[in-house]
């Protein structure tokens, strides 16, 4: 939602400003669809209100529900859609939100790459997909942010940065249960970095080696293994914070002998490195999971790297990792 218009169109019609801040918390309470339940606003207000502006920048056009997930489409006023998902991790409920309609780089395991960039979301935008989501589970909420939807958020980074701040101060969304995912925009790594924030940084790393990295991720082209490593020497000293790895492990492409030994030296360079091993979620035309997860899992263990097994929830309705795409833009 756009409060600035908003302000000025309250202060425009002479209404007391305190009357601002009650429509943001009602706003951010989740609890509310419309202006017209705000029933704290006179009935006036309201109803000029709701004529006037509309709560949410989205618009929800279907929900698929799996056993721990559910994926919602939204589109967006100018009829772009967007997927957002929530994850029920039974402690704690994890929305994962896009940054972009589409996404520029075409990595050959991500879906959204398929579709080409349309736009940056705003902020508004952002955030309005985490409000959805607890008006969907009110009196519950959302307690952790993972920007691992559509979209590389540090190639929409005032609108990220803009994200962030609400999230943390209207929200109260705790720095250290958010986690951005990038693919490695090497320029903004810096910029995290300097944000003095403990919000988490991960990299989709998915091979160290050069040349497979430049097949899998064309963005590996304009920034290499050296310069992500500097940035990330830069990261780690600047924040003594850790780093999260993502490797999906694609048949034949990423999952050999020589990739893991090159993993495992590109892992023991920093003691702040952590790997998440990804079994690859398919997508209709892409890679093939690889059977030798396993052999990995032995071989990090036995060279003491620090690394976990994720697997993804929600690919029965294709809201898993690198599955979110839109075809009907």
């Amino acid at each position: 939602m756009d409060f600035t218009e908003l302000s000025n169109y309250l202060v425009e019609k002479s209404f007391p400003a305190y009357r601002l801040r009650q429509i943001q918390k009602n706003y951010f309470s989740g609890r509310y669809s419309s202006f017209l339940e705000m029933s704290d606003l006179p009935l006036g207000l309201r109803t000029e209100l709701d004529q006037k502006f509309p709560l949410f920048s989205v618009a929800v056009k279907n929900i698929l529900k799996g056993d721990s997930s559910q994926k919602a489409v939204l589109e967006l006023s100018d009829g772009l859609k967007i997927e957002t998902v929530l994850m029920d991790y039974e402690q704690w409920l994890t929305a994962c939100v896009s940054t972009q309609v589409g996404c520029p780089l075409a990595c050959t395991f991500c879906a959204t790459g398929k579709m080409g960039l349309k736009r940056n979301l705003t902020a508004s935008e952002i955030v309005d997909q985490i409000i959805f989501w607890n008006h969907q589970v009110y009196p519950k909420y959302v307690g952790r942010i993972v920007f691992m939807g559509m979209g590389e958020p540090f190639l929409n980074w005032d609108n990220l940065v803009n994200s962030l701040q609400i999230l943390r101060n209207e929200l109260k969304i705790g720095a250290r249960k958010i986690s951005i995912s990038t693919a490695g925009v090497v320029p903004r790594i810096y910029d995290f970095a300097n944000l003095d924030t403990e919000i988490n940084l991960a990299i989709s790393l998915h091979s160290a080696d050069q040349i497979t990295r430049e097949e899998m991720m064309p963005i590996a082209k304009q920034y290499s293994l050296t310069d992500l490593a500097k940035a990330l020497d830069y990261y780690t000293k600047k924040t003594n914070r850790q780093v999260f790895f993502e490797y999906l492990l694609a048949k034949d492409v990423n999952d050999s002998d020589y990739h893991l030994d090159q993993l495992i030296e590109f892992l023991r360079t920093n003691k702040l490195f952590y790997l998440n091993l990804i079994p690859l979620n398919p997508i209709k035309g892409g890679l093939t999971p690889s059977p030798r997860l396993d052999i990995f899992q032995k071989e990090l263990v036995k060279n003491n790297i620090d690394f976990s097994v994720r697997h993804s929830i929600g690919q029965s309705i294709n809201s898993a990792c690198g599955q979110l795409i839109v075809n009907d833009q």
